[in-house]
């Protein structure tokens, strides 16, 4: 007799058990459709693209991994410094 092979995931996150329970409870849809059906909505961010030598990471533009130039201590500081020379 051959087993059959079960597929599982195990959630850790309290709020997505009790989120996943409360959809299927609503919907009548076990937890796994209901995963199923998120995973197959979700789309995931795009790859930031490059601006110059730099690419965006949200709000923020940063030198891309890898770059062989390092920033200073003293840099970082003067360029800091001059922001909040800008700043009213």
């Amino acid at each position: 007799m051959s087993r059959r092979i079960v597929a599982q995931l195990n959630i850790r996150s309290a709020f997505a058990r009790e989120r996943v329970r409360e959809v299927a409870r609503r919907t009548g849809m076990t937890a796994t459709e209901i995963i199923e059906d998120a995973l197959r909505g979700y789309v995931p961010a795009a790859e930031p693209r490059a601006i110059g030598s730099l690419v965006r990471r949200g709000p923020l533009l940063v030198f891309p991994a890898g770059r062989k130039r390092k920033i200073s201590f003293s840099e970082a500081e003067a360029a800091l410094e001059d922001v909040r020379n800008r700043m009213p």
